[in-house]
């Protein structure tokens, strides 16, 4: 039976949640999405135990993690992220991300080029046009999130599953649950990180240097990678893996569970030491 240890680090003054199965495994970080939570990836988690150190990080202000006024940018949450990483004594950990988790992963591996040892990233947030997005434009979509996440807070785990499954009819129990959880966790100032300044996605992609599987899904079911920036990412890497998973939105791997699964291991197998 899988073990599911839990801790937590002091990462720049702040206390970073995680889970972890543990044992003299190879480590694979995994990173969350926007108003999920560590234990969102646990399925996936199961079925990588036996062969990997799986760890499941809390973002800041998600989770049991703490949270913040202020710290919410992608340079924040890589700075996190690296924190961790010194703190576990990890050599070189593979870097899973979904969304927002995938953006952070990037992040890691263009700040801190020594500490990953792959990245594993699932449709991150890479607008084609996003250099065009307004201050506004971006405040009215940080104030939706806010509203409904505030919304979402105080019902029951049983109401916001019923909601999940309205808005989800494709997905297993376990993730409904998680998601669900989730919800009740997320702190609404976690999305004031959409309406800070940054850096075009382009400025700091094309300084990842590790191996890269990119696993997108469908635009026209939510998904955010385009073609237009597939071609981009693959100019910028080298040799990225690249897989477009079928009938899978935003969400690939709770949409495609198995052909997702089957595509993590199969690079994981090529990139570490199992």
């Amino acid at each position: 039976m899988a073990r599911l240890y839990y801790g937590h680090v002091i990462t720049n003054g702040v206390k970073l949640h995680y889970y972890r199965t543990g044992d003299e495994k190879p480590s694979v970080i995994f990173l969350h999405g926007i108003s999920d939570n560590g234990l969102c990836w646990s399925r996936l988690a199961l079925r990588l135990e036996p062969f990997y150190d799986v760890i499941m990080v809390d973002a800041r202000g998600h989770g049991f993690s703490e949270a913040t006024e202020t710290g919410y940018t992608p340079e924040d949450r890589a700075a996190d992220v690296a924190g961790l990483i010194e703190a576990l004594h990890l050599e070189k950990p593979s870097i899973a991300g979904h969304s927002m988790g995938a953006e952070t992963a990037v992040m890691v591996a263009a700040m801190y080029p020594k500490m990953a040892g792959c990245l594993l990233l699932e449709d991150p947030p890479f607008w084609h046009q996003a250099h065009k997005e307004t201050p506004e434009a971006r405040a009215q979509r940080r104030d939706h999130f806010r509203q409904q996440i505030t919304e979402w807070r105080v019902k029951s785990l049983d109401e916001l599953i019923q909601i999940g499954k309205q808005m989800y009819p494709n997905w297993d129990e376990t993730d409904l649950f998680q998601w669900g959880k989730s919800k009740q966790q997320v702190n609404p100032v976690v999305f004031d990180g959409i309406e800070s300044e940054r850096l075009s996605w382009r400025e700091y992609a094309r300084q990842v240097k590790c191996p890269v599987l990119l696993i997108t899904g469908d635009p026209l079911l939510g998904a955010i990678i385009t073609q237009e920036v597939t071609d981009e990412l693959k100019k910028m890497w080298k040799k990225p893996e690249i897989v477009h998973i079928e009938h899978a939105g935003h969400n690939i791997r709770r949409d495609q569970f198995e052909l997702y699964h089957e595509t993590v291991k199969k690079f994981l197998r090529k990139n570490t030491d199992w």
